[in-house]
């Protein structure tokens, strides 16, 4: 499914927009929460350098400072971002690598390793009870932040149906080795008791330290590599709280400007402007407390893979023979379908574990309920403002269009005549503001052939000039800067088109009095001129804003004369 929305996509498939949005706007709080953990989490490491940082204060200083470095790198492009996630995974995977080698040959020690996995022992203060384990297992949840990433690249994947699923099964085997080599070594090294007390915010700095000169060789390494890593997962956070709520600003599922893209660096750049500032609100919120935090991520990530593993059977049902390039071994046949058994046992664990969330985590049902509930509101509210079912599916169409070209519109030419329309200096206006072009108003004081081109005609270039003046009073009230000319010419036409073409304006817009025709300047100027013409026709008298100002009814009247 080449799709960016991740759980919310495929809900949307399966079930509805309204259950794609919950599934959606849960994962979106993973997302925020994951941001805010990992960033939060780089000051423990980096306290080896600067010790200043062991102190609350300076912890959520540099988490905000955190934050903002990602939202520029990914303001600035994707693939400023991806190139520097990429060097810095790959740095970090080497040192956990060696880390991990390195203690199964000096730490490791299975029969002490064992006997910390002691659940209810009566002998030893740091063994779990049993409702303390289970409660655990919902906490050990956050070791999975930003699993779900990979799925939401299959939009821009060449042959997702291959490089999806294998870098998938890649991170899968990578996850696997380095979690079960970490706890092993880090279970040998130190007791259950020390880890969750004295390396609470750094646990991999406490297996370091128990390695042969560990601290003084190793100690700053690790400190660094793993801010990296750390980074790079708050990076990964912001990417994909941008992908998910992009897509589903496209489907009206939220308000459009997350679906906005900067001008010039194609980046949704309120989406990623609105997730990082909700994250150092989150973080400050904590006030660095990891449990606060990890309960919330619980909160969101176990609701969005239940939607995703739930939506994934649903979608085998209703959809049996689509083609589905890769397919985990192990499915289950039901009618015409496979049901693949890891989903049901993803769903089983995943719903479970949510409830375990709302019976022992009371900060996490509670703000994560509140969450979910202000979203649904925020939902309904948005989808009834643009008479959209909440319950049912929008069908996006991509329709192509040949030899499609953005407008790019950089400066304005507003030619004023012998009248003024407001409207045309209104849409003049807005346009420039619009496109952040220039706007230069221009009025042609036209000499007859019977009189010298050096004439000074007081009346009408007097006219003139309170025209301009009333243009530049319109464009400064719509917040637009605005250069105005005045010209004398043998022919208005000739005058607009030479400006035209010596400053290479983009866009020339005219009004027009006319139902049925154009005036024989406007027509000529659409004819020659080299950029795109707008014709707006000025509403007539009797319509709102159509009756003329009193000085212009006078200048057309002594024209007549």
């Amino acid at each position: 499914m080449p799709d960016s929305g991740g759980s919310a996509a495929f809900s949307r498939k399966a079930f509805n927009d309204l259950i794609s949005f919950i599934a959606g706007w849960a994962l979106l709080l993973d997302y925020i929460v994951t941001i805010a953990i990992s960033a939060y989490s780089v000051s423990p490491y980096l306290s080896y350098f600067f010790p200043f940082l062991q102190f609350v204060a300076a912890k959520l200083g540099l988490t905000l400072l955190v934050i903002a470095f990602l939202y520029v790198i990914n303001f600035r492009g994707a693939k400023h971002s991806t190139r520097l996630s990429m060097w810095l995974t790959g740095m970090t995977l080497i040192t956990q690598f060696l880390i991990v080698v390195i203690g199964f040959i000096f730490l490791v020690h299975l029969p002490t390793f064992f006997s910390h996995l002691t659940i209810g022992g009566l002998d030893t203060i740091w063994s779990p009870s049993w409702p303390n384990f289970w409660r655990g297992v919902t906490m050990a949840m956050v070791a999975y932040t930003g699993v779900e990433s990979m799925s939401q690249l299959s939009a821009e994947a060449t042959r997702p149906g291959k490089t999806v699923p294998r870098a998938i099964m890649i991170s899968m085997a990578v996850l696997l080795f380095m979690y079960v080599g970490t706890s092993t070594v880090a279970l040998s090294a130190v007791t259950p008791e020390v880890l969750s007390t004295t390396y609470l915010e750094n646990p991999i700095a406490g297996i370091v330290s128990a390695l042969p000169l560990g601290a003084n060789v190793l100690g700053p390494w690790v400190g660094l590599l793993a801010a990296v890593i750390l980074i790079v997962a708050a990076n990964a956070g912001l990417i994909g709280a941008s992908r998910v709520s992009f897509n589903m600003g496209e489907y009206f599922q939220l308000p459009r400007f997350f679906y906005t893209l900067h001008k010039t660096r194609r980046t949704p750049v309120a989406a990623l402007a609105f997730f990082a500032v909700l994250a150092g609100v989150v973080v400050v919120w904590s006030r660095g407390s990891l449990a606060f935090l990890a309960d919330l991520y619980n909160f969101g990530a176990m609701l969005a893979f239940f939607c995703a593993h739930l939506s994934l059977i649903l979608h085998r049902i209703r959809f049996p023979d689509m083609e589905r390039p890769f397919k985990v071994k192990g499915n289950i046949r039901f009618k015409n379908a496979e049901i693949p058994v890891m989903a049901v046992i993803g769903a089983i664990a995943t719903f479970s574990v949510w409830c375990m969330v709302l019976v022992t985590k009371p900060d996490g049902r509670n703000l994560g309920i509140l969450w979910v509930a202000a979203g649904l509101v925020m939902y309904l509210i948005y989808r009834r403002s643009h008479h959209l079912p909440s319950i049912g599916n929008i069908e996006i169409a991509k329709v192509k269009v040949d030899d499609f070209e953005e407008v790019k519109v950089k400066k304005i030419l507003l030619p004023t005549r012998g009248h003024l329309a407001t409207d045309t200096v209104l849409v003049s206006a807005q346009l420039a503001k619009m496109y952040g072009a220039e706007l230069v108003a221009v009025h042609i004081v036209e000499v007859p052939f019977l009189m010298p081109l050096s004439t000074t005609m007081l009346q009408k270039q007097t006219y003139s000039r309170e025209v301009l003046d009333r243009v530049e009073a319109i464009a400064r009230e719509q917040g637009v800067n605005i250069k105005t000319r005045m010209y004398t010419s043998r022919s208005v036409t000739r005058a607009i088109l030479s400006m035209i073409e010596k400053e290479d304006f983009d866009l020339v817009v005219l009004g027009t009095r006319h139902y049925d025709h154009l005036g024989p300047v406007t027509e000529k100027i659409m004819k020659e001129a080299k950029c795109r013409v707008w014709v707006c026709r000025a509403r007539q008298s009797g319509q709102e804003g159509g009756e003329p100002s009193l000085r212009e009814s006078l200048y057309r009247q002594e024209e007549k004369d």
